[in-house]
């Protein structure tokens, strides 16, 4: 019986265009353990819906929107480079 490496992050997922051609600016570390990267995705995107919340329900609430939207992009962006490393490690 062979022992699975423990699945990390690959760092090869970019996020955050900016600029005229769009380029993405951040990228996710690599040889982040999986437990540690989901933990923290779970706490960008629980920001990022309380804020959307707020966002929707206040009158001036537009000010949270952009926060929300760049926690959800973080955490979007742990949660796609963790499957990538999954769909990796189930190919071979």
């Amino acid at each position: 019986m062979t022992t699975q490496p423990p699945i990390k992050t690959l760092g090869a997922v970019t996020f955050s265009s900016c600029g005229s051609q769009g380029r993405e600016l951040f990228r996710v570390n690599a040889d982040v353990p999986i437990l540690e990267a989901m933990e923290h995705a779970s706490i960008l995107l629980y920001c990022a819906k309380v804020l959307s919340l707020d966002a929707a329900l206040e009158t001036d609430g537009e000010r949270y929107a952009w926060a929300s939207h760049y926690l959800g992009e973080m955490g979007k962006a742990v949660i796609d480079d963790l499957t990538q490393g999954m769909l990796r490690e189930a190919s071979v």
